[in-house]
């Protein structure tokens, strides 16, 4: 997200998240409420069109959209921190459930809104919980390689499902193979005015941002576009209009489900979640940072799920923060809530127009799909990941593919697999740093810098993880290599301070390696040990572990260690 300059800046210190309905708009004055009311209609001029379009990717009719919208914008204006996140209809997040639950019913029946419902309510309750919690530490759980990788990947998910409908012909196959094979067989059929539409609407959205990006271009190339089909009668010419759109009320669509279909909307719901959660908290923490106002990610969390479940309970589906539109509106100028409010209030006043939709070409939505789906294949930051690290460039690639030939489910399972299995490797495999005291000093520092020597008869080493069952046996083998090329030992200082904790395993493996020392007439002592690890160490029955001696500085070890073995 591109960062705009902040003026009258907070600092850090000074910033205090607004709480209670009395300081919902904090910020707002007589000053600045023009600004902020024009900011809140921008964000309406930007999400008309990009609701429409999302409700193609979610299966959904089109006016559900606007009903997410308007739900989760008035929700989120009352519980959320963020004073300009917008949150509604995702065109991340549609792919995910439309994938999973069109399996189970078609398209737009009731049976499938009564799935996407329950959907949202389900994912609702999970994000509102980990908020409530405090759990927001879960977002980071994915690294930014694997997260651009898998974005990458819906990206081309999206691109590809609007292929049939750039090109003017009827839509075939199930898989991202299947789908390519089956547009290859209808270029004898291709709508000619379909592709200029949506080739028209992608260039003035692209060509727009780069002029002004706070302008409705999606809103202006879409008008356009039903403009044009509507003077020139496109529709004989095989261009698809989106149809009947019904600006019905919130309809109650809950009942309950067979075992089966909890199943499916309870896995789909927790894919939902790990998207809501990476997307959501990016969007808060960076739009908090660009405005210099206090980050609640807990409440915006709180505020994002309570919104999942309103739209579920209206008849709605799940929605989640816009990185594009908070963009849009920070670049408007929107510093209060009062755009929120604007935005959803607005969308609910023009609700009775939206029986005109009908005539909008499915073309002109594809082409702002396209739009959408490109802005998520951030091709300069897997250029960035490649320069910084080919590994964690690999698992964005393996995140990416998983995802475009596999599936969505499966390529989140991919993520969250190549996500464990980054940490645990990293973890089992942490470095045995050998360290030595500065010259003139009481500072210990690798050896191998500039002024730094060995103590003699003494092995001092920094232990760059916390001792568990995945890296025990590698601390026991190291700490034999170590004293292997250094036969002279007669004391060993393990520098713990990067050791957070020793589970069980981590305390047999210690054990073995101070009977391992003592059997050598070598002895052992920790330094810089945290409090828990002090805990632990004094709390065992091991008389090995028992005889370990703690100091607060690797110096102190040292100097202790010199007195004893001149005695």
């Amino acid at each position: 997200m591109d960062r705009a300059p902040v003026t009258n800046r907070t600092p850090i210190a000074q910033r205090r998240d607004t709480r209670g309905l009395n300081q919902i708009f904090a910020g707002l004055t007589r000053a600045n409420f023009p600004g902020q009311f024009l900011a809140g209609i921008t964000l309406l001029a930007i999400a008309i069109p990009e609701q429409l379009a999302t409700s193609q990717l979610a299966g959904v009719p089109a006016f559900t959209a606007m009903i997410a919208f308007i739900t989760a914008s008035l929700v989120f204006f009352v519980i959320g921190s963020n004073p300009i996140v917008s949150v509604g209809a995702d065109s991340t997040i549609a792919p995910l459930f439309a994938v999973a639950l069109l399996r189970l019913a078609p398209a737009s029946s009731p049976e499938y809104m009564e799935l996407v419902a329950a959907t949202a309510v389900v994912a609702g309750i999970i994000v509102m919980g980990i908020g409530l919690l405090k759990l927001g530490w879960l977002a980071d759980f994915l690294s930014l390689p694997i997260v651009a990788g898998f974005m990458a990947g819906i990206g081309v998910i999206i691109i590809t499902h609007q292929l049939p409908r750039v090109l003017g012909v009827p839509s075939g196959g199930e898989s991202f193979i299947s789908r390519l094979q089956w547009i290859s067989h209808q270029f004898g059929h291709l709508s000619s005015w379909s592709i200029i539409i949506a080739v028209g609407t992608l260039v003035v959205m692209v060509v727009g941002e780069k002029i002004n990006a706070k302008l409705p271009w999606a809103l202006a190339a879409v008008l356009a576009a039903t403009v044009l089909t509507a003077v020139g009668s496109l529709a004989s010419h095989g261009v698809e209009q989106l149809g009947t759109v019904n600006a019905g009320l919130p309809t109650w669509r809950l009942h309950w489900l067979s075992g089966s279909q909890w199943g499916v909307v309870c896995t789909t719901a927790l894919t939902l979640v790990v998207v809501i959660l990476s997307q959501s908290a990016a969007t808060c923490r960076t739009t908090a940072d660009d405005l210099a106002i206090a980050d609640n990610i807990s409440r915006d969390f709180v505020g994002i799920g309570l919104a999942n479940v309103a739209c579920g309970l209206v008849g709605a589906f799940p929605v989640n923060a816009s990185p594009a539109r908070t963009t849009v509106t920070k670049l408007a100028g929107g510093r209060t809530k009062l755009v929120l409010l604007v935005a959803g209030v607005g969308a609910l006043v023009l609700s009775p127009f939206a029986k005109f939709a009908h005539m909008i070409p499915l073309a002109a939505l594809a082409g702002v799909l396209l739009f959408v789906g490109g802005r998520l294949i951030k091709v300069a930051q897997f250029r960035k990941i490649l320069a910084a690290s080919r590994w964690e460039f690999a698992l964005a690639l393996i995140s990416a593919l998983g995802v475009i030939f596999i599936g969505v489910e499966q390529g989140l399972g991919i993520a969250v697999g190549l996500a464990i299995l980054d940490q645990t490797w990293r973890s089992a495999r942490p470095r045995m740093v050998e360290l030595g005291r500065r010259t003139g000093s009481t500072s210990w520092e690798p050896e191998e810098e500039e002024g730094v020597e060995r103590v003699d008869h003494i092995l001092a080493l920094l232990f760059g993880e916390e001792l568990f069952f995945a890296n025990a046996g590698i601390f026991r083998r190291e700490m034999h290599d170590v004293l292997a090329k250094a036969p002279e030992t007669q004391h060993v200082i393990v520098d713990a301070v990067a050791i957070a904790d020793i589970d069980y395993t981590g305390m047999i493996a210690l054990s073995q390696v101070v009977a391992d020392l003592r059997g050598d007439k070598i002895s052992f002592s920790f330094s810089r040990a945290n409090d828990a690890v002090k805990e632990r160490l004094k709390k065992s029955t091991n008389a090995a572990i028992k005889s370990i001696a703690l100091y607060d500085s690797t110096d102190a070890a040292a100097v202790a260690a010199e007195a004893a073995l001149k005695s």
